[in-house]
């Protein structure tokens, strides 16, 4: 049989083992029932006395405490209450920790964000979890919602948690957009290309921006005055963007070259003052591997003009200069049968996309002609078929006799009062053909 009362001793033991705070009444006990020091106490001062205040109350609540544990513990009732309360907290902690293992190993796999889910998760598990808990103990949470106090926390907490949940689903949205349709066009090598350079950092600022925006909401909802943050953050934009104009130039300048296809990865370019292949391409910086091998990397910010001459097609132009005795319709005639000799060979013919055009005499020269010509070609033929027309050209004109003019230099002797020029002397020396043996020396005058 189970007496209606516990002895004293066991409510003393159970009080110490359950509430540690309690320890502090004993030496309350004492100090309040200890004899008294008037002297003691009038020495003391101001703060003897909100001491004794501050212990006083604490005591008082220790008292009222003990209390509640005797009247509990002492009766049969409310021992079976209170363990069926602890059972039925015990069950929802449980099964909210079945909930939330359930929750890591079906749910979050599927997802390509977790932390979102996650948080989710959490705050309608532990809602949820913290309602059973405070209806077992018979706290009416519907009772406490509605009171002003209640409803402003509940309606800040459902605002947060609609604020991060309708970011997470527009994150997830544009991320859905961009990989299942965007990729899934065929838009060619190049387009993938520049929208993979151009994508992850817009990717970037517009998490950011989701963020920022859902702080700020959040930070608001909780009772933090954000205006003094929104101005702090637009001084310091200013104070960064005065600081590092060039930055914010380099990145404006190459977003808008990637967005607008002027150059990709492997075209060969001119810009700032370089001349060679494109290797790498970001919002910051270009990369450009020159003829010799020098690898330049050029912000964006110090390019002026960019030259691509590998766009698309090209033009190899070739300048053909002959001397002034020779006929100008003969040497054209001979420069078309270079060309159209050119285009029966297969492996130069797929480079060249036009016959040759004569674009006419362009200059008369201190000491020769010249004509211009070009063919249409593809990227990166333009030059291969420039040295192999020049070539080509060099070996014929030798064929033909066809003179090429190279510099000449006149010797002048001066002149006397007569007006007439003093006699050169020239000194002729005759050599026989080395291959012959060994030569021999005629002089004359």
């Amino acid at each position: 049989m189970i007496p209606e009362k516990l002895p004293a001793k066991s409510l003393i033991i159970l009080l110490l083992i359950l509430c540690p705070g309690f320890f502090a009444v004993g030496p309350l006990a004492v100090a309040e029932n200890g004899p008294a020091q008037d002297g003691k106490e009038s020495a003391a001062g101001a703060g003897g006395s909100s001491t004794d205040a501050l212990w006083q109350e604490v005591a008082q609540t220790g008292r009222e405490t003990l209390a509640v544990v005797e009247d509990t513990f002492g009766s049969l009732p409310n021992l079976l209450t209170l363990a069926k309360r602890l059972g039925i907290s015990l069950v929802v902690l449980f099964a909210g920790y079945m909930l939330w293992r359930c929750v890591k190993r079906y749910l979050l796999p599927r997802v390509r964000s977790a932390w979102p889910v996650k948080l989710f998760s959490g705050v309608i598990l532990g809602f949820a979890v913290v309602t059973g808990i405070l209806s077992a103990w018979g706290v009416d949470v519907y009772t406490l919602i509605g009171t002003p106090p209640g409803r402003s926390i509940f309606g800040s907490s459902a605002t947060i948690v609609l604020v991060v949940l309708g970011a997470y689903i527009l994150w997830e949205f544009v991320n859905y957009l961009l990989y299942k349709y965007l990729f899934a066009i065929d838009l060619g090598e190049s387009m993938v290309k520049r929208i993979q350079t151009v994508l992850p950092p817009a990717r970037i600022a517009l998490f950011i921006v989701i963020c920022i925006i859902t702080l700020l909401v959040v930070l608001s909802e909780l009772g933090i005055n954000i205006a003094p943050m929104l101005a702090g953050a637009g001084i310091l934009g200013l104070a960064i963007a005065f600081g590092s104009q060039a930055l914010v130039k380099d990145l404006v300048t190459g977003f808008f070259v990637l967005l607008e296809n002027v150059i990709n990865v492997d075209d060969w370019v001119i810009l700032g003052g370089h001349d060679g292949q494109v290797e790498n391409l970001t919002l910051r910086h270009v990369a450009v591997r020159d003829i010799y091998g020098n690898l330049h990397t050029v912000p964006w910010s110090s390019v002026e003009t960019i030259t691509n001459q590998t766009r698309s097609f090209g033009y190899a132009v070739v300048e053909v200069g002959f001397a002034y005795r020779e006929n100008v319709d003969e040497v054209v005639s001979v420069v078309q049968q270079v060309a159209a000799e050119m285009r029966q060979e297969p492996e130069l013919n797929e480079g060249m996309l036009s016959d040759l055009q004569i674009l006419g005499l362009i200059e008369l020269g201190d000491s020769s002609v010249v004509v211009r010509t070009r063919f249409k070609t593809l990227p990166f033929m333009r030059w291969r078929l420039e040295r192999d027309f020049r070539r080509r050209i060099k070996n014929r004109f030798d064929e033909l006799g066809i003179e090429i003019p190279y510099p000449h230099q006149t010797i002048y002797f001066g002149e006397n009062k007569q007006g007439t020029a003093s006699p050169a002397r020239v000194l002729l020396e005759k050599r026989s053909d080395p291959e012959a043996g060994a030569p021999g020396d005629e002089s004359g005058s």
